[in-house]
Formats: C-alpha cells, sequence, structure tokens
C-alpha cells in the first residue's frame, strides 16, 4: 500500500508562511530598551514640566490664579457674575440663591467680593446681590462724576428699578453701610430689613483709631506699597485671612494703581458729610446692628448709638472680630442675619 504525502505545494506554502511569521517585526529586545527609555524621559518631563509650569503661573502670573479661585469660591457660595446699566453706568454684580432678595453694599476701597464667604451661607435661604458700587471694582469708574453718600443712594436705587426689585432685604459694610442707612431712610418702602455691618457716618462715637491716625496725616486705607497693604490686612482683621505672598504683591499693586481714584472719591465723601444717626433716627424699618467689638477704623460705640435711636434695631456686638464680620466670621455672621430673619440657620451650600 502506497503511503499518503502531502503534496509538495503544501509543504511550501507552510514554509513560506512560517518563514513569513518568523520575519514578521518583532519586539527585539533593543528596540524595546530604546522605546521604554523614551516613555521613561517623557514621564520625567511631564513630572517636572507641568509643576514648574503650575509655578512659574502662580509666582508670574498671580491675577490668573486669583480669577480661578474666585471663581470656584463663586461656584461654591452659589453666585454667578452678572453686568447691567443702571443710571448712565454699567455695574457689575454678583447673583445666586432662592427666597427673598438681599442687595449687599461693600466698604470703601473694597468690592463685590467681600460678601462671597458670608453668601455660601445665605444663598440656601436668600437671593443674594451684591454689586461693585460705581467707582469701585468692576463697575463704572468716572472720573467726572460725584461719590458722596447721596449720588451712590440714586445709582443703588437705578440698579434695583433695572433689578425690578421692589421690595428687598438691604445691607452693607463701613461706607457701604452708611449708603444702605441713607437708602432705608430715603426709600422706606422698599426696604424689608436693614442689615448694618459697622457703617461708617456715626458722627457721635468715639473717635476710632482710624481717625486719630487720619487726624495726624495718615490713612492706611490708601495703598501706596506692598508693605501698606499688609499694614492695611492688619488693620482692617483681627484674625486676617490668609493670603498667598504672590496674590498679596498682585493685590497690592491693585490698591496702589487704585489709590489716586480712591482719593477722589474719598474727598467726595468728606465733601458731604452724613450723620448716620440724624439720618435713620426714628426710622421703622426692622434693622441689625452688627459690629466686631476690636473694630479700628469706626468705634463700636456707634452700634449702641444706632441701636438707642431706631425703634426695632437689635444690636450684636461680636467679640475678637474686626471692621470686616462678614469676611472674618462668615458663619457667625450669617448666622445672626438668619436668626434675626426667623431662618433656621446652620445651612450652607452643598451641605
Amino acid at each position: 500500500m502506497r503511503r499518503w504525502a502531502a503534496p509538495a505545494e503544501l509543504t511550501r506554502r507552510d514554509l513560506r508562511c512560517y518563514l513569513r511569521s518568523m520575519n514578521a517585526p518583532q519586539s527585539h529586545p533593543a528596540s524595546a530598551r530604546v522605546s521604554m527609555k523614551n516613555r521613561t524621559r517623557l514621564l520625567l518631563f511631564v513630572l517636572l514640566a507641568v509643576p514648574a509650569l503650575l509655578a512659574a503661573v502662580y509666582f508670574l502670573l498671580p491675577g490668573v490664579v486669583l480669577t480661578l479661585a474666585q471663581r470656584a469660591e463663586l461656584r461654591g457660595a452659589g453666585l454667578e457674575q452678572h453686568g447691567i446699566d443702571a443710571a448712565g453706568l454699567h455695574i457689575e454684580y454678583l447673583s445666586g440663591g432662592r427666597g427673598d432678595a438681599i442687595v449687599l453694599l461693600h466698604g470703601f476701597s473694597a468690592d463685590k467680593s467681600n460678601w462671597v464667604r458670608v453668601a455660601k451661607y445665605l444663598t440656601p435661604h436668600l437671593r443674594v446681590i451684591a454689586p461693585d458700587l460705581p467707582g469701585f471694582g468692576d463697575s463704572t469708574r468716572d472720573p467726572n462724576a460725584r461719590y458722596a453718600i447721596s449720588d451712590q443712594v440714586e445709582r443703588v436705587h437705578a440698579f434695583a428699578q433695572a433689578l425690578r426689585l421692589d421690595s428687598f432685604h438691604l445691607g452693607g459694610n463701613s461706607m457701604g453701610g452708611t449708603i444702605a442707612g441713607a437708602y432705608a431712610a430715603r426709600y422706606p418702602h422698599e426696604v424689608k430689613t436693614l442689615w448694618l455691618l459697622a457703617p461708617g457716618g456715626v458722627r457721635s462715637a468715639e473717635p476710632s483709631e482710624l481717625q486719630e491716625l487720619m487726624a495726624r496725616g495718615e490713612n492706611p486705607l490708601f495703598i501706596r506699597d506692598a508693605d501698606g497693604f499688609e499694614r492695611l490686612l492688619d488693620f482692617v482683621f483681627v484674625e486676617r485671612p490668609y493670603i498667598p505672598r504672590p496674590i498679596a504683591r498682585y493685590l497690592a499693586e491693585q490698591g496702589v494703581r487704585n489709590r489716586p481714584f480712591n482719593e477722589k472719591i474719598s474727598a467726595d465723601l468728606n465733601g458731604d458729610p452724613l450723620a448716620l444717626e440724624a439720618t435713620v433716627k426714628g426710622l421703622s424699618v426692622p434693622a441689625l446692628i452688627v459690629w466686631g467689638a476690636r473694630d479700628r477704623l469706626v468705634h463700636v460705640s456707634g452700634a449702641g448709638i444706632l441701636g438707642s435711636v431706631m425703634p426695632d434695631a437689635k444690636v450684636v456686638v461680636m467679640p475678637n472680630v474686626g471692621h470686616i464680620p462678614m469676611v472674618e466670621k462668615p458663619a457667625e455672621t450669617a448666622a445672626e442675619l438668619l436668626r434675626f430673619l426667623g431662618i433656621a440657620a446652620g445651612t450652607e451650600r452643598g451641605a
């Protein structure tokens, strides 16, 4: 019997397939080592370059870092930035939250960002609206305009009308508190409640440390250099917030640039002084007066004076707190307001 044998063609085809498989691209040890070395170099470059790039941005572009941090803080507080035209000016403002509207006015040489920390505790209960007052922040700065309290009251009124706010809670700190008090006296039917945080303009209060310095020709509110910015922080806060050095330097440079315009606004304010205790005397709008016991800008004795002339006022003096309670102690400051409004405190955005 003849044995079966594979055809020669099949044998040759199998051989060709085998040889092709042997000659196919392989991960040769040498090329594998080169590839691994390249990947290692790339990984090392990324690990070294990314931190170096971030460090460069942090130190060379602190304004970018500050903007990113502020945006994150806004999101955490439930706020967004908007703009609107009112009284022939453009006004930028923060807004967010639910419930009754509360308009919050910042102090001299400050801006709307002063309200972000406390807004975190307010937006679950209230619709927070915090504008940059004309002459400050991102709102219009007209060197030919006047910035006395009475002028700002009318601009805030135009702003409220542009937002179609018929009735709202109104709060303010320092100069913003003076404007808020004057607004409530001018338009009492529009203001549900008044929240005054260390307002300026209480003329019969004891002299503050700031007033004593100004009598000697010094004013720490006008920043002339980086050291001046550090002195201002120490002057305003008992427990000052941490600010990284590059960002502090950037903020100091902004303060130096803004100084000439701030001096113009200060001259307008001093040229048309207002006695807040006389302005709000007999005002029936329910008012919460909050003051830091260690305020060096406006003397805490002003709290009792305002409380004595307003028939429906509650006075709260916060121990170991300076001039800006809503920045220094935001949770505690918000809790005082929520209690005053009859809203359960202790809730914050995201809780």
